[in-house]
């Protein structure tokens, strides 16, 4: 179907190139001209246009996958039929098979392994929910995007639960390789067989390798049938037991003893890596009871046919024709009276007549089994949709999954499906929404807070907030609601951490203090220092002359402040000058009270000081700032006996206090 390269499909669908082809339809890849986007467009391949049984399996592809919406499903966009030519338009999927990366890439990381299954699982478990058997899951059918995210496709051989069960007599659907042992006997297919098909799988993401292999389709479905599953381990050494048993119960011959459940699966595959399980003890595979019956016929890739029977005491392959000819000539039969022959044939076609009239008129009459439609109880309550089950002459079945659209207790979605018709006292499974799953809240104490971040990113927020303190290093949770080990949504759940900050406080004035003292503040404050000396013919050999940062500047525990340490004047006479213009430096002590209870309220203050002195020719401001707590200043001044110094003190620009020093004051 080359000859579609290029055409346009119901004047919206430009056909670009092929992509990929399967048993019953080629898919091409397209552009959408109105939406401008590309799709993928599945064609029915022209063999199949006038037959009416490919045809309506077509299109119940097309109604059962638009039924599905999931964002590990390939989404349906359109479906029609323009000219004999029958099509599906979906969504186009740029990146890879899952059966290409096992290829190219070889057994996956396990951590990888078990999330892309995590996903298929949530894909095939929400088909299931909707009535839906996928009935062909392989890699091939798994896409990857570029992100690395699962898209199941193809449910070309899917078909709604709704419309029973289907019996392929003599014919092997799907791919040989990944098919259930009760599709390969032709038997009922369920949603278990999904989960055989999904085992098959992780067993090759794990491993790279298939469990089984033959030169035919034959040998490999009696495989299925009759040989144990090889073990994971053997081919991939220190594979965890937890995840080998997973495989195990998912690939058991006998349906019943699989999974009960894709959810119950899924359920197992998340703590399949943990510590805890990593090596439980291996899962004993049930004997199979169904060892010892019949095999059905199979026909290979020729379609030739082969029959075999397996038995306890015989597993030969019984398919050999029986020679004749030099078979000895069988006796001769007993002369008997031929009168006597005629009436007992007369006998036996008349009794075999009466039999045959009996199995055709009085036996299905009694052998009749009453239909029922099953009743669509989507959404209903749990009690409500059971009432129904049994009012229509079902068998109600619940199975509970966690739910994040439909209310606790009510019905997510059922199997067979609403409408469908089916034996009276037939099971009904019933998903019942658990609501939104509750998770534990992970221990955030002690971690930092951008490890914090990471571990929350499926919370509906995170509020933080900083504490000061020198017993924990910054930027590390020290406290956080809700507490660890709580069972929470986390869709729903608003955490609120607090995490460590150094401790930020005012500088003390250190100047004219001596260097032991300065070291025994710096020790007290978890400060650090470095000291350079300097003469000063103003301050006393020994003591600070200045210190950066400044007196009263904001500092945090570890930073380093720098000192000046006085020598001492230079040994140089005096000049007459300094005889002249003698000078002292006073200190103005100015304490600023908080009253307790505007602390407590939260209120603060402005606060300016301006002084003046022998150093200044004008009014100049020593500090401006706003505090909420009592605080001490020290103004230094420089007075002569010609000059003055003094100082004002406002709070909230209002002068409150002032102080004037003289020369010679004490």
């Amino acid at each position: 179907m080359s000859d579609l390269i290029g055409k346009r499909i119901s004047e919206r669908y430009e056909i670009q190139e092929m992509i990929g082809g399967g048993g019953m339809a080629h898919v091409y890849k397209g552009q959408d001209i109105i939406l401008e986007r590309s799709v993928a467009v599945k064609v029915l391949q022209p063999q199949y246009n006038t037959d009416e049984e490919f045809i309506r399996r077509f299109h119940r592809e097309a109604q059962a996958a638009t039924s599905l919406a999931h964002p590990n499903i390939v989404n349906i966009y359109d479906v029609g039929e323009e000219e004999n030519l029958y099509y599906i338009v979906m969504e186009y999927i740029e990146g890879e098979t899952l059966k290409e990366k096992i290829q190219k890439q070889g057994p996956l990381p396990l951590e990888h392994a078990v999330q892309l299954m995590e996903q298929i699982l949530g894909a095939i478990g929400h088909a299931h929910a909707n009535g839906i058997v996928h009935r062909d899951i392989k890699p091939h059918n798994i896409l990857l995007n570029h992100s690395g995210d699962a898209k199941v496709t193809d449910f070309g051989i899917a078909r709604a639960a709704s419309a029973a069960t289907i019996t392929h007599t003599n014919s092997v659907m799907g791919s040989v390789h990944y098919l259930s042992p009760e599709q390969a006997k032709g038997g009922r297919i369920t949603a278990q067989s999904d989960i055989y098909s999904l085992g098959v799988v992780l067993y090759e993401m794990v491993t790279g390798s298939l469990p089984y292999t033959g030169d035919s389709a034959v040998s490999i479905a009696l495989k299925h049938l009759q040989e144990p599953l090889p073990l994971p381990s053997e081919k991939r050494p220190g594979l965890p037991q937890s995840l080998e048993n997973v495989i195990l119960k998912a690939t058991v011959k006998d349906p019943h003893e699989r999974y009960e459940s894709v959810y119950a699966m899924q359920h197992d595959l998340k703590t399949v890596l943990s510590m805890e399980r990593r090596n439980e003890a291996p899962y004993i595979i049930p004997a199979d009871e169904d060892a010892t019956k019949a095999v059905p016929i199979i026909k290979d890739d020729n379609g030739n046919e082969d029959e075999t029977k397996v038995t306890k005491a015989d597993t030969t392959v019984h398919n050999e024709p029986v020679n004749t000819q030099n078979a000895a000539a069988p006796p001769p039969p007993p002369k008997k009276k031929r009168k006597r022959w005629r009436w007992i044939l007369l006998f036996v076609l008349l009794f075999f007549i009466g039999a045959a009239a009996a199995a055709f008129t009085v036996l299905p009459n009694l052998l009749k089994v009453d239909e029922a439609e099953v009743p669509d109880v989507q959404n209903m309550s749990e009690d409500e949709a059971l009432q129904e089950i049994e009012e229509a002459r079902l068998d109600g079945e619940v199975e509970t999954v966690y739910d994040d659209e439909v209310e606790e207790n009510h019905v997510v979605g059922q199997d067979p499906r609403g409408g469908t018709s089916v034996k009276v006292d037939s099971t009904v499974t019933l998903y019942i929404s658990e609501g939104q799953e509750e998770v534990e809240m992970p221990d955030l104490e002690g971690v930092s807070r951008d490890r914090a971040e990471e571990m929350l990113n499926d919370y509906e927020s995170v509020e933080y907030s900083a504490s000061e303190t020198s017993e924990y290093p910054p930027g590390q949770i020290i406290e956080q609601t809700p507490k660890a080990g709580e069972n929470i949504i986390a869709e729903e759940t608003t955490v609120y951490l607090t995490y460590s900050t150094e401790r930020e406080f005012s500088l003390g004035n250190l100047e004219g203090e001596s260097r032991e003292a300065v070291e025994r503040y710096l020790e007290n404050n978890n400060l650090s220092g470095s000291f350079e000396n300097s003469h000063s013919d103003n301050v006393e050999n020994g003591r600070v002359i200045e210190h950066s940062p400044g007196p009263y500047s904001n500092v945090k525990e570890g930073d380093e402040i720098t000192f000046v340490i006085s020598e001492g004047p230079e040994e140089t006479e005096e000049s007459e000058e300094e005889e002249e213009n003698p000078s002292e430096q006073v200190e103005a002590v100015i304490p600023v009270e908080v009253a307790e209870n505007d602390e407590e309220e939260g209120r603060t203050f402005d606060i300016r000081i301006v002084y003046e002195d022998a150093t200044t020719e004008e009014e100049a401001t020593f500090i401006e700032e706003t505090i909420s707590e009592t605080k001490t200043y020290r103004v230094p001044l420089e007075v002569t006996p010609e000059t003055d110094g003094y100082y004002k003190l406002f709070v909230d620009d209002e002068e409150v206090q002032s102080n004037t020093f003289s020369y010679g004051d004490e």
